[in-house]
């Protein structure tokens, strides 16, 4: 189980809210940031090739408290830690009650 201290790294959470215009397609309608702390657990960097570039991925999971906010991540959000902003690759809920975590884990490159 998780230690409330090891709830230390301050990231930023963009949640993006989308709207259909009229032809059909999605528009970003709003973007808010929120700061939360999480607990940071790096993983195994990994390579992507994209039209015969390679590009290299830091690979990221982040664990939260459950709180309203983050019912509300899905994968077309994204998180800021430091200087690098991490695309969400999988959302999983964990625990019951008041011991609830949601586990994100994200991606450096496009998500694509």
């Amino acid at each position: 189980m998780v230690q409330p201290g090891e709830f230390r790294q301050p990231t930023e959470i963009n949640v993006i809210s989308l709207v259909q215009n009229g032809f059909g397609s999605f528009e970003t309608d709003t973007e808010v940031v929120h700061t939360r702390f999480a607990k940071v657990k790096w993983l195994p960097g990994s390579e992507k090739i994209d039209a015969e570039v390679v590009s290299l991925q830091k690979n990221v999971e982040f664990t939260y408290r459950f709180e309203s906010l983050t019912e509300l991540i899905n994968r077309i959000d994204t998180i800021k830690l430091g200087t690098d902003y991490f695309y969400i690759k999988s959302v999983e809920y964990k625990g019951v009650g008041n011991q609830q975590l949601v586990i994100l884990k994200g991606h450096t490159a496009q998500n694509k």
